[in-house]
């Protein structure tokens, strides 16, 4: 694992709150650097407190052995399936869409154990930001690792494609036990706990870029470094263009085959998974040839195809309790029911701030 006093950061800054060393290139000209007195300051306000409250939690969390926390994880999982009315149905709208040849009952056992699976990665991620990764990178199988070296041969940049899946933050330490891994993010709607997180995240993680820095992003790439890209969510039309993912029609991104074309770079797919007993895996894939091409619906086919095969290896695990299929074609109708104000919505608004 990196020494994290090395890590470059576009939102880092020499302080008490960001112990890492910048490289100024990659810093937004949006954001400057912050005075750590005024976040202590800032998050000491009242709205903030829940947070304080649930950081320090999950900081508890991270002392605790793996297997307890996959114990707790899994109850936690059962509990939110069964009272996690929005989420249970996004994720049983989803998989009805993709997975129509099972019947009612292997659908919903697997709309069950997807939401276990990603309530473990959630209780699983601060043992990545506070623990000791090493007894786990230890064990981690690595399949594919000759596709990583095939594409480090081609002397460029290399654009990690990959999709969201249920091992979370756990899988930064991961990938960056194999190579110096970077990546681009969306930040958290909760500004406290999105510098909680991206401090934590300069342990494993080098160059971190949002949708602001893409440009910044782009030169990183053309200087011969790797940024890892989940792009298998709907940001909506705007960068977007429809194609079939499991057969449905889904928004997806032009933005990698825009970076790729721009940078020249190499891609190529990253997954990881949780195979149980402790042990987890990273596959890369073949090199992605013949991408970009002039035609965005094909390049977004063969993206979401690439997607489909990672989640057919363990379908459970992808994180299906996103609304994938939310942006629709023209004249079509919503396929989830309409969003309900809750007390767990409340709070979250109250905790953003």
């Amino acid at each position: 694992m990196r020494d994290c006093t090395q890590c470059a950061s576009p939102f880092a800054s020499e302080s008490v709150f960001w112990p890492v060393t910048v490289d100024w290139r990659y810093k937004s000209r949006l954001v400057r650097p912050i005075d750590p007195k005024y976040y202590y300051r800032r998050f000491l306000h009242p709205r903030y407190w829940p947070t304080w409250i649930l950081i320090g939690v999950l900081r508890l969390l991270a002392y605790l052995p793996l297997p307890v926390l996959q114990v707790i994880g899994r109850a936690l999982g059962w509990l939110s399936y069964l009272v996690g009315a929005e989420r249970r149905t996004i994720a049983r709208t989803n998989i009805e869409l993709c997975f129509p040849e099972m019947s009612a009952r292997e659908r919903e056992k697997l709309v069950r154990e997807s939401i276990i699976a990603t309530t473990k990665g959630y209780v699983e991620s601060p043992k990545a930001w506070w623990g000791n990764m090493k007894p786990h990178i230890e064990r981690l199988e690595v399949h594919g690792k000759e596709h990583l070296e095939e594409a480090r041969r081609r002397g460029k940049g290399i654009l990690m494609l990959g999709g969201h899946f249920s091992i979370l933050d756990f899988a930064g330490p991961f990938a960056d036990a194999v190579f110096d891994f970077n990546h681009m993010y969306r930040p958290n709607n909760n500004p406290l706990f999105d510098a909680v997180i991206e401090r934590n995240r300069r342990k494993f993680s080098g160059a971190a870029f949002n949708k602001r820095q893409l440009r910044q992003m782009i030169n990183f790439i053309k200087e011969g470094n790797i940024v890892w890209y989940g792009c298998d969510q709907d940001f909506g039309p705007r960068y977007s263009v429809f194609a079939p993912f499991f057969g449905v029609q889904a928004a997806t991104l032009t933005t990698p085959a825009w970076i790729a074309r721009e940078t020249g770079a190499t891609v190529l797919f990253l997954s990881q998974f949780r195979d149980g007993n402790g042990v987890y895996s990273v596959h890369f894939s073949p090199v992605f040839e013949d991408y970009p091409t002039d035609d965005e619906v094909e390049n977004a086919t063969r993206l979401n195809q690439e997607i489909e095969k990672m989640v057919r290896r363990y379908p459970e695990q992808y994180l299906w309790v996103h609304r994938r299929f939310k942006t629709r074609p023209k004249g079509e109708p919503s396929v989830y029911p309409p969003k309900k104000k809750t007390f767990m919505k409340k709070l979250r608004k109250m905790m953003r701030g």
